[in-house]
């Protein structure tokens, strides 16, 4: 795309930001102006432009203002103000995302004050004092609003009247030194009824943490390349005769001199057998730089009382910069060298401070979505379309070829003056990609038949998405052009009802029927199914089965993204046991297949003491995946013979390039327990179950907030977890040495807890994490070894306080919020040794976790 199209996107997005902040302005004004003209409201009835938090709510179960599909259906959990503002979050995207996390929920449909969402960046960035409450649904009840089968709904409860301005400055630095991140926030926010809008910007900035900025065992190297220099024999075991008659020993390396333009054999004898280091961490990164930039719109209008409409445009920009070293190069200087002291040819190994290799990515994107949602009596049916288009450009640099090489110095250049590392040839590669999708998608849902049981509820679906890729590198271009046409059709069938009722002493229970399937043209057809059985025999216990089967697509970049060299990675080598520099590939490889999964699971969720917001979960899930894509492991026995041409050697044995691009294993199968408890309520200052709420008071008198606990705890227990990468090959599994990802191996326990203690819009919060220990097998057949990877527990702290509150008299300081937190307070990191307690350089705590414990400061203003 030319810089002329690039631009009048820009302005056509520009311009429709602009139209739709008017549309709704224009109201927003009128009712401002009737406001001063009209006589002034009491107090307790006038919008106060901040939203304050209500916690004088009292939530009451019962009939929601929602879908038909879902109105009936209790909320697990309801998070008022004060839950919200116990994960000290800026918006309400964050704080979902911790409640997903808290759930276990993959992909929870969330709703609007009872209304589907088909895109979750409506609301993400809706400040959370725009929020009234968050209620967590059932399993399935996401089935009823276009949602997967056995996943939960979250319908969140916009405040009624919000004209709001956030802004957001934070300051993150690493406690041991070396990297620090930046970043700011600005949300604009009007809410009027079902009428919303908000408008966000963003950015930040991360800086580059390099190897000389952290503490930790450098590569052994087996090339001595310095910018300094150091000299070798070029042939044989010595440099020169002479020179080790001057030494008196035999003299195999000579550590080059600084300052010296034209050296004797007496000014080269203090560096014999010596190296000068290699002197190249200050120029590798352990963590690149990032600077992200980010606009969004998104809103709501009414158009009729049954119909409205959603939208949402978003642009942004995003640079990433990282260090790869220095450029390389052995340089032979010849015997008849004019400037040589030495009787027979010697190699000079060279590095170039002055041009250090560096990578960059570039990325921009944007994208529209529109959603048209309409309400007829118990039926639902939305409209929605969405476009994207996506750009990345990436640029590295390295040194010669990718085998290495030697260069014979001219007779005209002098080898000792510092000019010969200019001589080091530096390639340059880029590539480039775009991404463009267009997409169109209807449903409804709605009864169709009165059962014995309740209504016999349908819903249909069928949608269209097209997709063109476009990338080129210095192998030429190549492109994609795909289409996915989809249908999908669905039934929920009530089995037992106590209202009706129909066999009341079995209580509730419903059976939910889903098939679907999508025609990709030349890429084939995918089909999915799933049934779901939810039963509820009491109010405080609901159980739901699962067994489901769906085809995934690859994504496009998968299949044609373009090839990116990294040069000078270091890479474990777990045949070798050594670390190494590899030159690693990345990028698309074309002979991917779809993936094919099947899940069933049972889940059981109990909320004996509503009183106290308790909640226990338990859920033990099966999945089958064949065809499973995932990025090329370390070269195990295993991974070699089943992908021998993605690693590449030198006549020495030594790994030298990676081909890290996608490839498919042949089957794989996890079974897991997961169990879960959360548990809130009020210490002081409120009646349990009462949301918050105290007695009732006088206006005027101030009152103490309550002082409010909340508790999550998660463990998930991996029974089994096996794989075949290849056909004919040996099944692997990989709770006990196998491996087929990046990461190391696969732990069997997986531990998180969170504890809250708030009051208002202060407190404390505590995470934790505990990854349990794993270990990989290592070497060959002949000579094995075992990698160990020790468990790992990190913790988080939060503190937060609304400063506003303790300095009442100040306007300045009117809705401040002050948080400061450590993220891994105790600076732990992960140790990975091997039978004998050696920690390879690859696996490093350092490498690991390059940032360590970092310290973040965050002022936050609501205007």
């Amino acid at each position: 795309m030319t810089c002329a199209s690039r631009l009048g996107a820009r302005t056509w997005l520009g311009c429709g930001c602009s139209l739709a902040v008017l549309a709704f302005a224009s109201p927003a004004m009128a009712q401002d102006v009737s406001a001063v003209a009209a006589p002034e409201a009491p107090a307790d009835q006038q919008d106060s432009d901040v939203p304050q938090p209500d916690r004088n709510i009292i939530i009451v179960n019962g009939r929601r203002v929602a879908v038909t599909a879902i109105e009936d259906e209790p909320a697990e959990q309801s998070y008022d103000s004060d839950a919200i503002a116990s994960y000290a979050a800026s918006t309400l995207g964050e704080v979902v995302s911790q409640i997903r996390s808290e759930n276990g929920d993959t992909d929870p449909v969330l709703l609007v004050n009872g209304q589907p969402l088909s895109d979750p960046d409506d609301i993400a960035d809706i400040p959370v004092e725009a929020v009234a409450r968050i209620e967590t649904l059932p399993r399935g009840s996401a089935q009823r609003v276009g949602g997967n089968a056995g996943q939960r709904a979250y319908n969140i409860v916009l405040r009624p009247s919000v004209r709001s301005l956030t802004l957001t400055a934070s300051r993150e630095t690493a406690t041991e030194g070396g990297w620090g991140n930046s970043r700011g926030e600005a949300i604009v926010t009007y809410i009027k009824g079902r009428d919303r809008i908000n408008l966000t910007f963003r950015g930040g900035q991360s800086g580059t943490l390099y190897e000389t900025e952290r503490d930790f065992i450098p590569r052994s190297v087996a090339i001595p390349y310095s910018p300094l220099g150091n000299l070798l024999p070029a042939f044989g075991a010595e440099i020169d005769p002479a020179l080790t008659a001057l030494v008196g020993v035999p003299v195999g390396s000579v550590a080059m001199p600084a300052g010296i333009d034209n050296p004797s054999l007496a000014d080269l004898a203090p560096g014999a057998n010596r190296l000068n280091p290699v002197g190249d961490g200050a120029y590798r990164s352990l963590r690149g730089s990032y600077r992200p930039i980010e606009l969004s719109l998104s809103g709501n209008k009414e158009l009729a009382t049954w119909l409205a409409l959603s939208f949402n445009g978003r642009l942004g920009w995003n640079v990433n910069r990282s260090a790869s070293g220095l450029p390389t190069g052995r340089f032979v200087i010849p015997a008849f060298h004019p400037l040589t002291p030495f009787a027979s040819g010697a190699s000079l190994l060279l590095s170039d401070a002055a041009r250090p290799l560096r990578s960059e990515s570039r990325s921009n994107f944007r994208s529209l979505s529109a959603t048209l949602n309409a309400n007829k009596g118990s039926w639902r049916a939305t409209l929605s379309g969405r476009w994207d288009e996506r750009h990345s450009a990436y640029t590295s640099r390295f040194s010669g070829p990718l085998t290495g090489g030697a260069n014979l110095v001219p007779a005209d250049v002098n080898p000792f003056d510092g000019s010969l590392a200019s001589l080091i040839p530096i390639s340059e590669r880029r590539s480039s990609s775009r991404g463009r999708n267009a997409a169109l998608l209807i449903d409804a849902e709605g009864p169709v038949a009165e059962l014995w049981a309740g209504p016999l509820r349908f819903r249909a679906a069928t949608g269209a998405l097209w997709t063109r890729y476009r990338a080129e590198d210095t192998s030429g271009p190549r492109s994609l052009d795909r289409h996915e046409y989809s249908g999908r059709l669905g039934v929920t069938i009530p089995l037992t009802s106590r209202a009706k009722p129909f066999l009341p002493d079995l209580g509730d229970s419903e059976l939910a029927l889903d098939i679907g399937r999508t025609d990709l043209g030349r890429f084939g057809s995918l089909r999915r199914h799933s049934f779901a059985f939810s039963w509820q025999p009491a109010d405080w216990l609901r159980v739901v089965a699962l067994d489901s089967r769906e085809d995934r697509a690859i994504v496009p970049e998968l299949l044609s993204a373009p090839m990116v060299i990294t040069p000078n990675l270091p890479y474990f080598d777990p045949l070798t046991g050594d670390t190494v520099d590899v030159t690693a590939i990345y990028g698309g490889g074309g002979d991917l297949r779809n993936e094919e999964q099947r899940t069933r699971s049972v889940a059981l969720t109990l909320t004996p003491y509503r009183k106290y917001g308790l909640q226990l979960d338990a859920e033990y899930s099966r999945n089958d995946l064949r065809n499973q894509i995932g990025a090329l492991p370390p070269p195990s026995a295993a991974i070699v013979a089943a992908f021998p041409d993605r690693f590449q050697r030198d006549a020495n044995g030594t790994l030298i390039l990676v081909d890290n691009r996608s490839v498919n294993f042949a089957r794989q199968r996890g079974e897991q327990l997961r169990f879960g408890l959360r548990l809130a309520f009020p210490l002081s200052g409120a009646v349990p179950g009462a949301g918050g709420s105290t007695a009732p008071r006088s206006s005027s008198a101030p009152r103490p907030l309550p002082l409010r606990l909340q508790v999550n705890v998660s463990h998930t227990w991996l029974l089994n977890n096996r794989t075949v990468i290849r056909e004919g090959l040996p099944e692997i599994d990989l709770l006990n040495g196998g491996v087929v990802g990046l990461s190391g191996g696969q732990q069997r326990h997986y531990t998180t807890g969170s504890i809250a203690l708030t009051q208002g819009g202060s407190g404390v919060r505590i995470e934790a994490q505990r990854r349990g220990a794993s270990n990989i097998v290592i070497g060959s057949f002949t000579d094995p070894d075992l990698l160990a990877f020790g468990a790992l527990t990190t913790i988080d702290l939060k503190a937060f306080a609304d400063v506003g509150r303790a300095f009442p008299r100040s306007k300045a300081l009117k809705n401040v919020r002050l948080t400061a937190s450590f993220d891994n307070l105790l600076n732990n990191r992960q140790r990975v040794a091997n039978l004998a307690g050696e920690t390879p350089q690859a696996y490093q705590p350092i490498r690991r976790d390059p940032i360590g414990r970092t310290f973040l400061v965050e002022l936050r203003k609501v205007f």
